[in-house]
């Protein structure tokens, strides 16, 4: 007797696995940096990027905006493409564009970025307050224990009424940890 259970096991061994070629891992970095750069210069045909999504003052009072990925049709943000974060796609394009001022910097993400590539490996730290943004100069690649540290900055950061004051009150060690959150620019600016 066959149970409906093993009747579905047996369905399922029948079909063939569906090979991905449209993911992240499996196009080169130049590919997926092309991807991103033509989403970044309006010239792709489904999503956009709002450069600025949000804008917030870091550590040092300077202004910071945030990028965000949004479908064209609808206007809607999009979480993820090619079966990643879409900061993944803008780190790499940054490493294969002019985004970085100095070739110092730009060399120390390249340098940095394949030991964020594995599971097991460093992660992408989020400078700002917004887990959705994808601008390059937010991103910083270090240590779990850190990115564990930036979450907890993080939470007060975004507290709705809480943002300013832990900003005003904590500035060096968010300059230390290289962290900002929900810090309003003045009007004039």
């Amino acid at each position: 007797m066959v149970t409906r259970h093993r009747q579905f096991f047996f369905r399922m061994e029948d079909k063939k696995k569906r090979i991905r070629a449209d993911t992240f891992w499996t196009n080169s970095e130049e590919d997926n940096a092309k991807y991103f750069g033509a989403i970044l210069d309006g010239e792709h045909p489904l999503y956009c990027i709002d450069q600025q999504a949000d804008v917030n003052l870091d550590y040092k009072s300077r202004k910071r905006s945030c990028w965000k990925l949004l479908h064209k049709g609808n206007g809607k943000f999009v979480d993820g493409l090619r079966s990643t974060e879409t900061y993944r796609l803008a780190l790499v394009w940054s490493i294969h564009s002019n985004y970085w001022s100095t070739p110092e910097r730009k060399q120390k993400m390249a340098s940095a970025l394949p030991t964020a590539s594995t599971k097991r490996g460093d992660h992408h730290r989020h400078r700002c307050p917004n887990s959705w943004c994808c601008n390059p100069g937010h991103f910083q690649i270090g240590s779990r224990t850190a990115n564990e540290v930036d979450k907890h900055f993080h939470y007060f950061l975004k507290l709705e009424g809480c943002s300013t004051r832990f900003m005003d009150d904590f500035r060096p060690l968010c300059k230390k940890q290289k962290v900002w959150g929900f810090y309003p620019p003045p009007e004039e600016l």
